[in-house]
């Protein structure tokens, strides 16, 4: 059986690691951002699909360029797509398989660790 790792849980994971690496806490930035911390918790979990312009105000707040947090993502699936036991897939397609479990959280760091200490 293979792993699963979505876009969004993809996207999820770099916004995460960017706020915990600039110290700020999730209720903090969902504020800033003008969502709240919930919602926040499943944009990172990947639980929730995050839209553009969510993206560009998270971003910000977070000092960074959508377009950087995408390349990291790309980074990542290039690296994940070469194993042949982890898939990526939106979420639609994780959801409509029957096939795998989803990878998410902390799991994800763990796995592109590995992956992109590789190269």
């Amino acid at each position: 059986m293979s792993q699963l790792v979505t876009y969004n849980s993809l996207v999820g994971y770099e916004l995460e690691k960017k706020r915990l690496e600039l110290g700020m806490e999730q209720g903090e930035l969902a504020r800033k951002c003008g969502i709240s911390q919930p919602v926040l918790s499943r944009l990172e979990k990947g639980k929730a699909g995050i839209g553009v312009d969510q993206l560009y105000v998270i971003a910000q707040h977070l000092g960074v360029r959508p377009s950087d947090m995408l390349k990291s993502v790309d980074n990542a699936v290039d690296a994940i797509q070469k194993e042949e036991a982890v898939e990526v897939k939106t979420t639609k397609e994780a959801n409509d398989s029957q096939a795998g479990a989803m990878i998410t959280g902390a799991a994800i760091g763990a796995v592109l660790a590995l992956l992109l200490s590789r190269k």
